[in-house]
């Protein structure tokens, strides 16, 4: 019996240890953090609106090319544009650290009448990032994940 408890205890502290590593890392955002493509986007957003940042965000993606994804997207920002009014900006909430070429992004779309909640999947190919998958919603419950949403995780 004792070997038994033993064992069970030795697994659940092997099981943890092995948990903990594949956690990845949330950390509180700046825009410094940022990978430059999704920084550069908002500013296209801002200076040139939504054509212009959906070019910036998926440029050198396989989402540029992608006959039903990008055009989608596309759509949703300039309805979210229409019945928003004027973007005024955007704020990072999360960057979550999956490995060391990719990461998770987290913001806020501000605009007069609305907030859009966006999630942007990038992956560092050498010394540039890109961003390979954009998602979107008024709904923060549909684009940031529990952690975020209950406070477990660092909020900016």
């Amino acid at each position: 019996m004792k070997k038994i408890l033993l064992s069970l205890i030795a697994l659940g502290g092997l099981a943890a240890l092995l948990m903990a590593q594949k956690t990845p890392s949330t950390d509180s955002t700046t825009e410094s953090d940022l990978p430059d493509v999704v920084v550069n986007g908002y500013k296209a957003y801002k200076s040139g609106g939504y054509m212009l940042a959906s070019t910036t965000w998926t440029r050198d993606s396989a989402l540029a090319v992608d006959p039903l994804i990008l055009p989608a997207f596309r759509n949703n920002l300039a309805l979210n544009t229409s019945n928003g009014g004027q973007f005024l900006g955007a704020d990072a909430i999360a960057t979550v650290k999956l490995s060391a070429t990719t990461k998770e992004i987290y913001t806020v779309a501000r605009f007069e009448r609305l907030v859009i909640y966006m999630n942007f999947t990038c992956y560092k190919v050498g010394d540039k990032w890109i961003v390979t998958a954009i998602d979107d919603n008024r709904d923060p419950i549909r684009i940031l994940p529990t952690a975020i949403m209950s406070g477990q995780q660092p909020i900016t």
